[in-house]
């Protein structure tokens, strides 16, 4: 098996969660560095492939660039320091993921002024660095939270599902019954979560750092149908093992018909919203397979 395969696989978090239990921390983040930048510098295979072309959207480069080829490094030093990060927590047990991943006092308060309407909560993000660590912090915060997930996970997503679970968030692939379940829990005034940066073969074409990608509408189909807010949270590395989920923009949308016209409304802004976190740290967008096709019209 290669690396590209172990990514999506349930052998890499598998490997990833015996090392954290048997290794320093600091031993682990040198060997996250070591991993990331070998596999950057010596691998064409699929993933490197997939973020040098999402990177080279992102930084408005061409993908031959130099500076492409630093940022794949980045990229996946980065996301090998977040898992180490998150499967380091999660082996020193709750108390240490609460360490590792604030939640601010702004962001508290804005979410629990949303669920005041008792309309419920579409929570979204992009999938930076610490996503899955703050999607656990949430977890143990005590909300109502429902995590709709890739509809065909992989092996890897599969075991990030699980350890969900644990944290007490209720993980259901995409389909029509836990969509059905989504609008029963907004409508009593619970939290539905969701990224909204990876592709899918049911999304509507439309623009993302300039070029059309399939782009997720469900987050604002459900939001426009019970008029929920969507409140938008990004984690950022704020040291070693140390983040913080702050608060983004708040989409307050009415009740009422999801005609495309709306859908499409407020899809764009929360994806604008999410252009302006990944420009500010494109490094750190862990996003390990293809948003764009190549040679399709922009």
């Amino acid at each position: 098996m290669n690396i590209d395969s172990a990514i999506h696989s349930r052998l890499g978090p598998a490997v990833a969660g015996t090392l954290a239990r048997a290794l320093p921390v600091r031993l682990l983040r040198q060997l996250a560095r070591f991993i990331g930048r070998g596999y950057a510098r010596r691998s064409r295979g699929r993933v490197c492939d997939s973020i040098r072309y999402n990177q080279a959207i992102v930084r408005g480069l061409p993908p031959d660039h130099p500076s492409v080829d630093e940022a794949v490094v980045d990229v996946l030093v980065n996301t090998a320091l977040g898992i180490v990060d998150l499967y380091g927590a999660v082996a020193r047990g709750r108390q240490a993921v609460i360490a590792a991943c604030n939640v601010d006092e702004q962001t508290r308060r804005r979410g629990e002024e949303c669920l005041q309407a008792g309309r419920g909560l579409v929570l979204v993000g992009p999938h930076m660095v610490g996503f899955e660590l703050l999607i656990l912090r949430l977890g143990l915060m005590g909300y109502d939270i429902q995590a709709l997930s890739d509809p065909r996970p992989s092996g890897s997503h599969r075991s990030e599902n699980t350890l969900r679970h644990q944290y007490g968030l209720l993980t259901t692939p995409i389909s029509r019954s836990s969509v059905a379940d989504a609008e029963a829990r907004l409508q009593s005034n619970g939290v539905v979560l969701t990224g909204i940066d990876i592709p899918t073969t049911h999304g509507e074409r439309l623009p993302f750092f300039g070029s059309k990608a399939p782009m997720p509408t469900l987050h604002a189909e459900l939001a426009i149908r019970n008029g929920s807010p969507v409140f938008f949270v990004v984690p950022h590395r704020v040291g070693d093992n140390q983040y913080r989920g702050a608060a983004g923009e708040v989409f307050v949308t009415e009740g009422g018909d999801a005609t495309p016209e709306r859908v499409k409304e407020l899809t764009l802004a929360v994806l604008s919203a999410a252009e302006k976190q990944i420009k500010s740290r494109p490094g750190h967008w862990k996003m390990l397979r293809p948003v764009w096709n190549r040679g399709m019209d922009s």
